[in-house]
């Protein structure tokens, strides 16, 4: 007889299309439309990257309200929103005329509907759909948003030499409504509104369903769900941000930094361009492989091994100065990065529950957005005072071996009921 697929899934795949094609378009892409923007209204390098900061400030600050709105009306409804938002967003991106219109609406409104659309409400449901599968649900989720790089931007540089810039933004903008808007549809809120169960297992008896919960609510893989206010004067939820904190430091400052120190270093510009790419297709088998493992093993201890991979990878990339050295630091750094990707939404899930693991989320989010804004300055502070990346990338990299020192910590604590 043949097994029916488990709904989950296809919440799975779906969400994982809107982030592929979402984290594609709007983060990916960003690089392809720096200079015929920048080059045509005359502005410098460092104001186009202004935007890009502006995201990252705009994200911290939606999530909280993006958290609270996922688990008030539901992930659908924020997908809907957000996929109308940002596709009008791509749409208006013709008509800006000054840097202050960038930032309004590449910065801000784009940004406003990205945070609704993507990795926040996906997490959220799906962790109300799966228990002993969701590490390995949230790697497929992540895998989605690691090709849309290598799929996106390509496709971006292509319409642009062809039809300008103008027109590329536009025909994302349509794309964006005419795939995710159909596809939140496929979203449904939680496995029991469809008499079925996480994972697919069979729907318990009603009579037994209470006991059951109560028994789950008392495991050492479920803490019981937490308020928001119960997660914020618990120490795990501190020594994880602190955690994430250091890891996304290193993340933004890889991501902004590695072309240019390794130009520095005397790698060609064009393999040192192609080296982000391939950190992305890396960081692929991370998000597989950990979010398998994820479901087997205690996700502190992996966590602890994925930190000390991009660890020794920043070392390694501090002294890169030929392809070999840079093949390294690709494998380290993006196996150890695309690890943490899934671990991080299911470690919250395992701790805090899932009832109101939107607002939990949305809370820890902009710790992970402060480091993005943070890591890229503080490593061109220290380039511009010493003349080398060699300090900045030894600082972050002993911040993210101290991350694995601080995850160690951050154990579970026993809801008080």
């Amino acid at each position: 007889m043949k097994t029916k697929l488990f709904y989950g899934w296809w919440i799975v795949a779906a969400t994982n299309i809107i982030c592929m094609f979402g984290y594609g378009t709007w983060l990916y892409s960003f690089g392809v439309f720096f200079k015929p923007m920048s080059e045509e209204f005359g502005w410098t390098r460092a104001m186009t990257s202004g935007a890009y900061a502006l995201r990252s400030v705009e994200g911290g600050v939606a999530s909280p309200v993006v958290g609270w709105a996922v688990d008030k009306y539901g992930a659908r409804l924020l997908v809907i929103i957000g996929a109308v938002v940002a596709g009008g967003a791509f749409c208006l991106m013709p008509l800006i005329e000054s840097l202050m219109g960038f930032y309004l609406v590449y910065g801000i409104l784009l940004s406003a509907g990205m945070s609704a659309m993507l990795y926040l409400p996906a997490w959220t449901v799906i962790a109300k759909w799966f228990r002993r599968r969701l590490s390995l649900a949230l790697a497929i989720l992540s895998v989605g948003a690691g090709f849309g790089g290598i799929i996106c931007a390509p496709l971006a540089a292509l319409m642009i030499s062809r039809y300008g810039w103008r027109s590329a933004f536009v025909a994302m903008g349509i794309f964006i409504w005419v795939l995710v808007i159909p596809l939140a549809f496929v979203i449904k809120e939680r496995p029991e509104d469809m008499g079925l169960a996480p994972d697919g297992d069979p729907p318990l008896p009603a009579d037994i369903q209470v006991s059951h919960t109560a028994a789950a609510a008392a495991s050492n893989h479920d803490h019981g769900d937490y308020t928001l206010k119960e997660a914020l004067t618990s120490s795990a939820f501190w020594f994880l941000s602190l955690a994430f904190f250091f890891q996304g430091l290193a993340h933004a400052t890889v991501t902004v930094h590695t072309v240019p120190a390794l130009t520095d270093a005397g790698i060609a510009p064009e393999r040192a361009a192609i080296s982000i790419g391939l950190l992305t297709l890396v960081s692929i088998l991370g998000r597989l492989s950990f979010g398998y493992l994820g479901d087997i093993f205690n996700k502190r201890y992996l966590f602890m091994v994925s930190y000390s991979m991009m660890g020794c990878g920043m070392l390694v990339l501090m002294n890169a100065k030929t392809m070999g050295m840079v093949w390294l630091f690709l494998f380290l750094f993006g196996v150890g990065f695309g690890g943490n990707i899934p671990l991080m939404p299911a470690i919250r899930a395992d701790y805090f529950g899932r009832k109101a693991l939107g607002k939990i989320q949305g809370f820890m989010n902009p710790v992970m957005m402060l480091a993005g804004a943070t890591g890229p300055i503080l490593a061109g502070h220290l380039f511009d005072t010493t003349g080398s990346y060699r300090q900045a990338f030894l600082l972050i990299g002993l911040l993210t071996f101290l991350a694995a020192v601080v995850i160690f910590f951050a154990r579970p604590v026993r809801r008080a009921v």
